[in-house]
């Protein structure tokens, strides 16, 4: 049996905020992956790859974040998603920055390193709206 919690405004607040901002950067990714490549660095095809693969994760903070009651693991799995995209993102910022190899721009560089901020940001603000979140009753 799963642990089920009553998402409190501010949980409510970040996932939908999340999922906003998740969305534009899907949009955009898919709809300027072209000038989006030649002002990163990154190829197209990954930017809209990632764009595509993005798709789920709004479905799924939208499914999260309007629910009047959700599985506690659910949210901990946007947590760790969120936390685990921020340092993949930091890792490669920081390759892009030290490592000639990705081929990075220095504007790649702080694209990867902001998105890696923001990500980071978000789950930590979702953490706190877990913490302040009660129990959903039976």
């Amino acid at each position: 049996m799963s642990v089920r919690i009553q998402p409190g405004d501010l949980l409510r607040q970040v996932l939908r905020a999340d999922a906003l901002i998740s969305g534009l950067v899907v949009v955009a990714l898919i709809g300027l992956a072209e000038r989006l490549g030649l002002l990163t660095g990154i190829p197209a095809g990954v930017l809209q790859g990632v764009g595509v693969a993005l798709i789920p994760w709004v479905a799924l903070l939208l499914w999260v974040g309007t629910r009047s009651a959700v599985p506690a693991a659910a949210v901990w799995l946007v947590i760790g998603l969120n936390a685990a995209g921020a340092l993949g993102l930091a890792a490669v910022a920081l390759g892009g920055a030290f490592d000639g190899a990705l081929g990075l721009t220095p504007a790649g560089v702080g694209f990867a390193g902001v998105n890696a901020l923001g990500a980071l940001l978000l789950a930590e603000l979702e953490f706190v709206g877990l913490r302040r979140s009660s129990p959903a009753a039976a």
